[in-house]
């Protein structure tokens, strides 16, 4: 006879609302964890990752249209800045090698 196991209800989540601070943002995800999210119904896993295969080869046929904006500490900016003049590309170059790069780690699902 398997023993039986304790089962403990966690409660749902409460999602931070369009408006929410950064600060707000940050509490949120320090208490909770990806694979809760997941258990909750509240995020999914995309398993097809054909689109993203498609949309990063038509990437090299496009030029730098589109733009971004991100906030990030003061600290943050400067070390990227230092980094690009390290690597002697400027900074938007630096920082365009490294979103490509996550972009294709995400596409083979690595």
């Amino acid at each position: 006879m398997k023993p039986k196991r304790r089962v403990t209800k966690t409660r749902k989540a409460r999602l931070p609302g369009r408006k929410a601070s950064y600060r707000e943002l940050d509490e949120f995800f320090d208490r909770h964890d990806g694979t809760d999210l997941i258990d909750q119904g509240i995020m999914e896993i995309d398993p097809d990752r054909e689109d993203l295969e498609r949309m990063l080869r038509e990437y090299w046929n496009q030029p730098n249209t589109k733009q971004v904006n991100i906030r990030i500490p003061a600290t943050a900016k400067r070390m990227i800045e230092r980094l690009a003049k390290r690597k002697t590309v400027e900074v938007s170059t630096l920082l365009r090698m490294w979103v490509i790069d996550a972009m294709r780690r995400e596409a083979i699902g690595r």
